[in-house]
């Protein structure tokens, strides 16, 4: 297979995500975090109780270095607490705030603006397929991670 612009086509399409999701949370007037740490907030929302951070690592597939320094940022804005973990002295429990929960929904309203600009000109047919063909890339390089 010859080389076309794939790659760099989704790392152009993920730079503007980024810096729209950036743009849409200042507008909100949340200055303190990044695109990435949405999906620490949402995880943490989902799970319902305090984790891991090696749990937080293996489920958004991201490296420990990078997950303890978005807990950290969180932490240090209000987001989320630590405490020791009582299974594993060596370790720490993350936890949603109250202050992490409302700006969770923030991150979840300027992800509904992205999908909307993103598929702006895109049939719901078309986003379908789309959506389809996406979750077979990740799985496809999933297995080259595993």
């Amino acid at each position: 297979m010859e080389y076309s612009d794939c790659v760099d086509r989704f790392n152009r399409i993920l730079v503007r995500a980024h810096r729209i999701i950036q743009n849409e949370l200042l507008k909100r007037g949340v200055d303190d975090l990044v695109p990435s740490h949405g999906a620490v907030l949402e995880y943490l929302s989902q799970a319902g109780m305090p984790q891991p951070v090696t749990e937080l690592v293996v489920a958004l597939k991201r490296p420990k270095s990078s997950i303890t320094k978005a807990t950290d940022c969180l932490e240090h804005g209000g987001y989320v607490f630590k405490k020791p973990n009582p299974g594993d002295g060596r370790s720490y429990l993350v936890g949603l705030t109250p202050s992490g929960s409302e700006v969770l929904e923030e991150f979840r309203a300027v992800y509904a603006i992205l999908e909307r600009k993103l598929f702006s000109s895109i049939s719901e047919e078309r986003k379908e397929e789309c959506m389809l063909t996406l979750k077979e890339m990740e799985s496809n390089l999933e297995h080259y991670l595993a």
